[in-house]
């Protein structure tokens, strides 16, 4: 009878073990239920839209003069590209009215998302003399607010939106292509999932003491992320972007070599 009896205990907590097994794992798919396919349709609606905004800048046009608007009966109007490679034909650099064109035409472009996302537009030669062309950042302007005095967790802080809630840069001038190119690449490494699109395009210069013309290959990417916090950490000594205020000049990384775009 003994026997019988811690047989039957031994099933039962064999039947009680497999009970609370099938339970924990049935809470936890239903928990979860549905997350990973938000997520696919999450990113995939991100890469739709950098795709499509690529598009967009790319066959969109615009006015000549940064303060006119496409809708005056006055303005100038051309293809946003055809301005751009005009521009640089001369003397391979984008000047700053037509660099202010271009970031108008991306930021109202890239508005849907512009306030949930920061954003990278760069323009990159290829081949053996590789150069950016054109780098334009859309960053949220966070402020850091260090923690009360009676909280003592490990590198606890608030981020809000300031006043301006975003921040625009040019970058990238006369910088050298390897130091821009790692900051890039650091960069993305550190936000997170991001959304890319890249596009192949032909850009022009003019071959000095002629009046012939050279094509050559150039490279356009637009690069979205969350709005993250692109500034140092307890364990990012060193900022991705910035150190502390994402609004100073002064306060971006040197590999960047960035001055603010004043589109407004």
């Amino acid at each position: 009878m003994n026997q019988k009896g811690q047989a039957a205990v031994t099933d039962a907590l064999y039947f009680l073990l497999i009970v609370t097994s099938l339970s924990i794992f049935l809470f936890g798919f239903a928990n979860s239920y549905g997350e990973s396919v938000r997520i696919l349709i999450g990113d995939e609606y991100n890469s739709t839209f950098a795709t499509n905004a690529l598009k967009s800048i790319l066959y969109s046009s615009t006015t000549r003069d940064p303060s006119q608007n496409i809708s005056d009966p006055n303005a100038e109007i051309d293809y946003l590209l055809a301005i751009v490679k005009e521009d640089y034909a001369d003397d391979q650099k984008i000047n700053d009215n037509e660099k202010k064109v271009l970031g108008k035409a991306i930021r109202s472009i890239m508005s849907p998302v512009g306030d949930t996302f920061d954003y990278m537009f760069t323009i990159q030669t290829t081949g053996n003399d590789r150069e950016f062309v054109y780098i334009f950042i859309h960053t949220t302007n966070f402020v850091r607010t260090d923690p009360p005095a009676f909280v003592i967790a490990r590198d606890f802080y608030t981020y809000s939106a300031g006043d301006p809630s975003h921040v625009d840069y040019f970058c990238g001038a006369d910088a050298e292509f390897s130091a821009v190119g790692n900051a890039i690449t650091r960069l993305r490494a550190n936000v997170g999932p991001t959304a890319e699109s890249s596009s192949a395009i032909k850009m022009i210069k003019e071959q000095p003491g002629t009046s012939d013309i050279a094509s050559f290959n150039a490279q356009i990417d637009l690069i979205l992320w969350d709005a993250v916090w692109l500034g140092t950490t307890q364990d990012r000594t060193r900022g991705l972007l910035y150190s502390t205020d994402p609004s100073n000049p002064d306060d971006i990384e040197l590999d960047w070599n960035c001055e603010p775009a004043e589109l407004d």
